[in-house]
């Protein structure tokens, strides 16, 4: 896809997040431009709801305006940040689940409770300072706390998800959040039987492949038309 195809793209994924209610009048999405030290994210004042290719600003990684009309948001360090330290990673999204941040306010751990949610973990990164991620210093440390996993929760505040790109990105986006609703209603009713052993692993590897985001998104795509 050529810029102006991406654009599009990313307002397409940032208005299905807002109706899947997992983005608010809060929250952003972006892509590393292939080549540059530049992405492509969402404007701060542009409403997540009726963005267009219009809204999608381009910045450097100093968070430096280089196309578009507005300013990035003002957490931009959580998207350059992370693009500095992995290179593999292509898309970043910082929004504020539902479940997933009730889960995290309750310390519990997530656990992989949900077929197309079983990629999560009980290991996956927690970062415990609550505030905005405004300074490159913070945007540092919460990359850091991200490492290599593609999910990260922000306790009191949010989450992270990381991908080689938009639709996979959108799409663990929906998976994680759904894993967190079962297993809040599931602990409601007595312990819970998370996914295990070898069932744990095959589950995982029949249900996190490029086919089955591009489902995810092709179903939330007609929804939105």
């Amino acid at each position: 896809m050529d810029l102006a195809e991406i654009k599009i793209q990313l307002a397409h994924a940032i208005r299905m997040l807002v109706r899947a209610e997992l983005l608010d009048m809060n929250g952003h999405l972006s892509y590393r431009i292939p080549g540059t030290d530049e992405l492509l994210i969402n404007s701060r004042k542009a409403s997540r709801a009726t963005l267009t290719a219009d809204n999608i600003v381009r910045i450097d990684l100093d968070g430096e305006l280089r196309e578009g009309e507005g300013e990035p948001p003002s957490e931009f360090h959580i998207h350059t940040s992370v693009y500095r330290a992995r290179p593999d990673v292509a898309s970043v999204l910082h929004h504020h689940p539902h479940w997933q941040t009730v889960l995290g306010i309750a310390r519990q751990p997530m656990q992989p409770v949900f077929s197309i949610g079983s990629f999560v973990s009980p290991e996956l990164p927690v970062y415990e300072t609550s505030s905005l991620v405004n300074t490159r210093e913070i945007g540092d440390e919460l990359a850091t706390c991200l490492g290599e996993h593609s999910v990260a929760t922000i306790r009191h505040h949010g989450a992270i998800v990381v991908g080689e790109g938009i639709q996979e990105v959108f799409a663990r986006a929906i998976f994680v959040e759904e894993n967190a609703k079962k297993q809040y209603y599931a602990s409601l009713l007595g312990p819970i039987q998370p996914l295990e052993g070898e069932n744990l692993e095959r589950t995982r590897e029949t249900n996190w492949k490029p086919i089955i985001a591009a489902k995810i998104w092709n179903y939330y795509a007609a929804q939105g038309e």
